[in-house]
């Protein structure tokens, strides 16, 4: 990317907040995580464009059936823009991220190295927060972050998925105070114990492809739609 693409694409927080239906309750309000301007939505997603601008997405060769199982673009977007990058201040922030991509993993990190805790996913907040210095997402799947910025006054931070480069988080050099907090515990998470199971399934998603690795579709424990129903859970 051009270096003059990073002075005029700024991060379009509005847009990551179309698709951010945030559900809260007393016990995370209670824990002062990073709020307001502090909280912020990233949606990830790959592309291809034609040279005019417009989206290019593959079909297959069969008109009857145009579908193809995934496809992976060249281009990588945040809340709908290339290479962005957004202005923080010196202190911790809340990223809500989504993987929107159609086929693409995410292994997310921070470089220069930054503290970053993971402290929900798609089943919403963690027992505890936890460490980590990368985060993978498969496609539809959701990570609630918290990253802090103090110890990085003036830097420039880059997001990225392995080789890629996906934003710029440009700290600011001023201190600014922080009330957020980033607490040990979260929520209480009740675990039901493995041996009071009555049954163990284990079901498996397989896909099928041809002689040329093209998917003929995807099977649920290798078995056809039309096939006996094999699993009957009662209730109780």
């Amino acid at each position: 990317y051009h270096d003059h693409s990073m002075g005029i694409n700024r991060l379009n927080i509005y847009a990551g907040l179309l698709g951010m239906h945030v559900i809260r309750d007393a016990v995370e309000q209670a824990l002062h995580l990073p709020e307001g301007k502090f909280e912020i939505p990233l949606t990830l997603f790959d592309r291809d464009l034609r040279a005019d601008g417009r989206l290019s997405y593959p079909v297959s060769a069969d008109p009857e059936r145009p579908w193809v199982p995934e496809a992976f673009g060249e281009l990588h977007l945040v809340n709908g823009k290339i290479f962005p990058y957004l202005d923080v201040a010196p202190r911790k922030y809340r990223f809500r991220v989504l993987n929107a991509a159609n086929g693409r993993f995410y292994r997310l990190s921070l470089t220069p190295a930054v503290e970053m805790h993971q402290i929900g996913g798609d089943q919403g907040l963690l027992a505890s927060p936890v460490a980590v210095s990368y985060v993978q997402l498969a496609p539809g799947e959701r990570a609630d972050l918290v990253v802090d910025f103090t110890p990085h006054r003036g830097a420039q931070v880059l997001l990225m998925s392995d080789g890629f480069t996906l934003m710029q988080c440009r700290v600011g050099g001023t201190r600014v105070p922080d009330y957020s907090v980033l607490p040990a515990v979260l929520r209480a998470v009740p675990r039901l114990a493995q041996s009071s199971a009555v049954a163990i399934r284990r079901l498996t998603l397989d896909e099928k492809t041809n002689r040329v690795a093209e998917s003929e579709g995807m099977l649920l424990n290798n078995t056809p739609w039309h096939m006996p129903i094999t699993e009957k859970p009662l209730l109780g």
